[in-house]
């Protein structure tokens, strides 16, 4: 282990100061304070008074998870850590041959082979064959998941913007995404569905997280808010306005959860608001699929009664309809 990395693992053990550092490492003194310096340089490390700290970054903490992880191991974190390993690594998502894996990071069979065996022993890497060798991720190692989370390149996940004078991001990300965005951008206007967690920040758009269990495409997340309040009468109006719907996904993915005669009847009433929202062939191939049985939209909302509006649309889709038609109204035509 080099000095860099010997301070960046005592760093992510506990902060050290400056003076201590020196005194606690093998190495010369102008050795630790360049190795300090470095690491201040890739953002990884600060310095406040003499104390010498984790950046308070995604990267930097999942970087210092590794590092203790690796230690605890008995792994490493230098080794680990350079971009052959990690390159080597990243190439083993699914089985894979030397040979593959020689095309996917153009290094050579010799660097491949000793690389793979350093993993093996190691038991971050499982050989499911030897001769010729195929090899896939040890997914059951405590280092896979931290690898997985610190590699994993960026992405926009379900990310709707809300325009006027305050407008507001919302996000359904899964929790590893989730903590990727607290960390990044701990700074501004954040808040987590659910939780009651909310922060002021350094800008008036406010960033909503809802946590999921899984990656979700634009037809799963449009079908999850359309069961709620705040879904029909706003997400969901955004969505469709937004064109982020694949309306043949749509419907097989409504049919499977039978309920396309709710999904029908609410893009009809988002067209009785305004025509060009959704086209009218769309409406007719949900009438297409169409169910015989009744089903109740939004029934969360049946206190408040019916208003006299609903009966042609629950006719025409055989759906008990608690809709404030008012509300969406207003969603449509203010976006």
């Amino acid at each position: 282990m080099n000095a860099r990395c010997a301070v960046f693992a005592l760093i992510s053990i506990r902060s050290q100061p400056l003076r201590k550092l020196v005194n606690r490492l093998p190495y010369a003194s102008p050795t630790v304070y360049n190795a300090v310096h470095q690491l201040e340089k890739e953002n990884k490390v600060k310095n406040e008074n003499g104390v010498i700290m984790l950046v308070e970054e995604y990267d930097a903490q999942k970087l210092s998870e590794i590092y203790i992880q690796s230690l605890s191991h008995g792994i490493d974190p230098e080794i680990l850590t350079r971009k052959t390993t990690l390159a080597i690594w990243k190439a083993l998502k699914q089985p894979t041959t030397i040979k593959d894996v020689m095309q996917k990071t153009k290094l050579s069979a010799v660097s491949v082979k000793k690389m793979l065996k350093y993993l093996k022993e190691k038991d971050l890497v499982l050989y499911l064959k030897r001769k010729p060798i195929i090899a896939e991720h040890n997914r059951g190692h405590t280092l896979y998941k931290s690898l997985k989370d610190y590699l994993k390149k960026e992405k926009e996940g379900r990310t709707l913007q809300y325009p006027g004078s305050v407008p507001f991001r919302e996000i359904m990300e899964t929790p590893d995404q989730v903590e990727k965005i607290l960390y990044q951008q701990i700074n501004g206007s954040l808040a987590v569905k659910d939780t009651g967690f909310l922060v002021k920040g350094d800008s008036e758009k406010i960033t909503i997280l809802e946590s999921v269990d899984r990656e979700l495409t634009y037809e799963e997340t449009f079908l999850k808010k359309l069961f709620t309040t705040e879904g029909v009468e706003d997400f969901c109006v955004l969505m469709v306005k937004q064109g982020l719907l694949d309306y043949e996904k749509l419907l097989a993915l409504a049919e499977q959860q039978s309920v396309v005669n709710v999904v029908g009847c609410y893009l009809e009433i988002l067209c009785s608001v305004d025509e060009q929202i959704v086209p009218p062939s769309t409406i007719e191939r949900f009438l297409e699929y169409k169910p015989k049985y009744q089903k109740t939209f939004l029934s969360q909302e049946k206190e408040y009664g019916k208003q006299g509006w609903e009966a042609p649309f629950e006719e025409r889709w055989n759906v008990d309809l608690y809709l404030d038609l008012g509300a969406i109204k207003h969603g449509v035509r203010s976006l």
